[in-house]
């Protein structure tokens, strides 16, 4: 669990299938890296990812983040807390994103001329809710190192030399993490001494996705 999920399988364009169903929705949205979909206290939006990567994550009193899952293209967020009447959420930029917003009203519509859509989407919730909740199981037992290579492996997409980037700071990354920066930039150094990843101020490139897979699942930094 936790492997970033390519944005499309062979020629399938899982946002394009949605849109098929679903129709074009209230209007397409570039979202800069670093900006919301939706943050908490406000409605939360439905939206159709269909570039980039969002992290979904709620805030303790304290200020401790705890991120729930990172969306992707063909993922659908925001359903489950609109329909809930939360509003706790934020779902924000990893990289830029492109999304597609819809109303209650776009899915209604959807669903009348579709009567298997409503059962489709809540299977793809379920998919993702479930997930989401095996990756928290499996992290919260976790030593930092893998925590932090997990959230790495989440949060990248392949470039166009095909390897993997998350273009994140320390600071984001520990507020994904849920921990300080000083303790992301010590990991991050061990990952780096090991030739795993190479960072920058900015952005981290994974040098070799086998062993950082292998210290994602908790185990040994690999051959």
């Amino acid at each position: 669990t936790g492997a970033p999920r390519p944005s499309a399988g062979g020629n399938v364009d899982p946002a394009g299938m949605w849109e098929a169903q679903l129709g074009a929705g209230i209007g397409q949205v570039h979202i800069r890296e670093r900006d919301f979909v939706f943050r908490a206290g406000e409605n939360p939006k439905i939206a159709l990812i269909r570039a980039g990567v969002v992290r979904l994550f709620i805030e303790s009193p304290l200020g401790r983040q705890l991120t729930i899952q990172y969306a992707r293209v063909g993922d659908l967020i925001g359903i489950a807390t609109y329909l809930a009447g939360s509003d706790d959420w934020h779902a924000e930029a990893i990289t830029d994103v492109d999304v597609t917003l819809l109303t209650i009203d776009d899915l209604n519509r959807a669903a009348a001329q579709n009567p298997e859509l409503p059962l489709r989407i809540a299977e793809h919730m379920a998919r993702w809710t479930t997930e989401a909740m095996r990756r928290l199981a499996d992290e919260a037992g976790q030593p930092m190192r893998a925590r932090v290579a997990r959230h790495l492996r989440e949060a990248s997409l392949r470039g166009p030399d095909g390897r993997l980037s998350a273009h994140i700071n320390q600071q984001r990354l520990a507020n994904a993490v849920g921990t300080v920066r000083e303790v992301v930039s010590r990991e991050l150094k061990q990952l780096r001494t090991i030739a795993v990843i190479d960072a920058t101020s900015g952005s981290v490139t994974v040098l070799d996705e086998v062993r950082l897979a292998c210290v994602a699942a908790g185990r040994s930094s690999g051959p």
